[in-house]
């Protein structure tokens, strides 16, 4: 099978195996690239997320396929919109991105309240499960959830599994999660690891500081058997609280940082050179957590917001436009590499 990569307007074509999963250059967003999207996933009291316009996916889809070189698309839906609004979103998308752009629909099963509470009845999952299957011909489905330990998904994952046994995807696998049936693939969460140090040479290279998190965390995951991809990172927390960068016991959109220039380099070049021939699936991006700080007022403002501007057709030149302009520029290298 041979893909084609399309950068600026150019066209590359990429090498790929009939039967292996391609080296992944992906990114994972709400479907809706909604202002707020919080609706069914930190609870159900949160105002519904509006229907963007067929234009502003057209504008989104074009630039993440071919200045942001993605080949993968993970899209976010928890129920923030109704289904019958959602079917026509992802028609959108797949009628808007290229063929050599696979969109994979990145499901919410538990909402992030007190009780966990469920996002779907068991219905509504059939019913999305068919859809994806049967309409657009989606062979992958991924389970999008960042929460720590969060093992039980309840029975909507078996009944997932039984719909699309090609392939169940982890998404925001986290770094003590082991990697269990029904997934054959996951996509690691790196934040803490590329964080970690407020210099590349002098805090993050150094002994206990992020590279050697990260190390240990590619090497856990080469003594298992499933292909990881790794999340290179826009957002990092705020290095003003302490000397070196370390972590500074909160998370907060109004005082994030941008992560250092140079170090989702510096990052893939470790995982690369560490990670175990096979098991190294290709590099994503969360552009759900860039868009949440984006549109923090001590940054871009919601106006000017990473979702907004990929509606809008603008490439990003906000506040975190520097570490996220170097993730596009790596996937642009890897797709010319053929890679």
């Amino acid at each position: 099978m041979v893909l084609l990569c399309v950068v600026a307007g150019s066209v590359v074509v990429s090498r790929s195996e009939e039967s292996a999963v391609p080296f992944e250059r992906s990114f994972w967003l709400h479907a809706s690239l909604g202002l707020f999207t919080q609706r069914n996933y930190f609870g159900a009291e949160f105002a519904a997320t509006a229907m963007p316009a067929e234009i502003e996916v057209m504008n989104a889809a074009r630039l993440l396929s071919t200045r942001y070189a993605a080949n993968r698309l993970y899209l976010i839906y928890h129920r923030e919109l109704p289904i019958n609004e959602a079917r026509t979103l992802f028609r959108r998308w797949r009628a808007a991105c290229p063929a050599s752009v696979e969109i994979v629909p990145a499901l919410v099963l538990r909402m992030y309240d007190k009780a966990g509470t469920p996002v779907w009845t068991e219905s509504e999952l059939r019913e999305l499960a068919a859809f994806f299957r049967d309409e657009l011909r989606v062979t992958l489905l991924a389970i999008y959830d960042i929460a720590s330990k969060r093992g039980d998904q309840g029975t909507g994952l078996d009944l997932l599994a039984k719909a699309f046994p090609s392939g169940m995807i982890r998404l925001g696998l986290q770094p003590d999660e082991s990697l269990d049936p029904p997934f054959d693939r996951g996509v690691a969460d790196t934040w803490s690891a590329f964080c970690h140090g407020r210099r590349n040479e002098e805090d993050w290279r150094q002994a206990g500081f992020g590279a050697e998190t990260l190390r240990k965390w590619v090497e856990a995951r080469n003594r298992g058997d499933k292909p990881v991809v790794w999340d290179l990172v826009a957002v990092a927390w705020d290095y003003s609280a302490t000397e070196r960068g370390g972590y500074p016991g909160y998370d907060d959109a109004e005082k994030n940082m941008p992560l250092p220039a140079g170090r989702n380099r510096a990052a893939m070049k470790l995982i690369r050179s560490t990670a175990r021939p096979g098991l190294l699936g290709g590099f994503s991006s969360d552009l759900y957590i860039l868009h949440e700080n984006s549109r923090a007022a001590a940054h871009d403002g919601r106006g000017r917001s990473f979702y907004e501007s990929l509606k809008r057709g603008e490439e990003y030149r906000g506040y975190y436009a520097g570490p996220f302009q170097e993730i596009a520029e790596i996937y642009r290298e890897l797709c010319e590499r053929g890679e």
